[in-house]
Formats: C-alpha cells, structure tokens, sequence
C-alpha cells in the first residue's frame, strides 16, 4: 500500500511540471517577445500572433524587421524562436509563418512559410540537418 502512495504522490509532484512546460495561446506573444529580447543580435520584432489560416491551418505568424546585410541569419532567427515556441505550445501548429521587412531604397517584404512538425525536428530536436530543412520545408512566397 506504502507503495502505491508514493508512486501516486510522485506522479502528483511531476503533474504541475508538466501543465508549466506548456505554453498556452494567450502567452504565446509575450513567449516570442522574450526570445527576441533576449539575444542582442535579434532583429527587432513587430508582432507574433496565432492565425486561423484557410490554406495552411493553425499558424504561428511572426513579423520582424530585418537588416539588409543579414537576411537569411533574421530569418532563421525568427524560425528559430517560432519553433521553439511552437514546440512548447499546448495546442499544435501547422504551420510557422515569418514575415520580414528590410528597408533597401525602399520597404521589401520577405514572406517564408514552414510546416512547423519539419521546423521543430530541424531547429529544435536537431534530428534534421538544418540545411535539409532549409532547402526542402522552407518556402518562400
């Protein structure tokens, strides 16, 4: 009986870890925005919000604005935080979405889309070379 206690006592103690480990969609945004803050060398972040897309499903849709002479790193930036904050979120997404500003003479807009499963192993779980990830889930719109 002792037994039984403890294990139930246990699984008790870990039940709250769990619940905190997921991040639910109203803290979704302020998630993201700490991931920017965080690291200096982000570029600056306009807005993260959660779509009910038509065509893509559930989706993470970040905005930044990037600089001219390092696209690609912003980009991949912003999948990055995307997919980890994705891969904590309680419900799951479809989709990752990044929309990026780069004033060069005038406003340029870089849409990218990603399936979030692929973007979770590539960026995430690494269980996907980044390159592959890169070449074969990213689009570019």
């Amino acid at each position: 009986m002792d037994r039984i206690i403890n294990r139930i006592s246990a699984l008790l103690l870990i039940f709250p870890v769990l619940l905190v480990a997921q991040i639910s969609d109203r803290h979704l945004s302020s998630t993201v925005e700490k991931y920017f803050a965080r690291n200096r060398t982000a570029p600056t972040l306009i807005s993260a919000e959660i779509v009910d897309d038509y065509l893509y499903g559930r989706t993470l849709k970040i905005r930044i604005q990037g600089h001219r002479n390092s696209e690609n790193e912003d980009l991949g930036f912003a999948f990055g935080a995307a997919a980890a904050v994705a891969n904590q979120a309680s419900v799951s997404f479809d989709v990752l979405w990044v929309e990026m500003d780069v004033r060069y003479k005038q406003l340029e807009t870089t849409i990218a889309v990603a399936p979030a499963p692929c973007s979770i192993e590539a960026i995430v779980m690494k269980s996907r070379a980044f390159s592959e990830w890169w070449e074969k889930c990213l689009e570019i719109l």
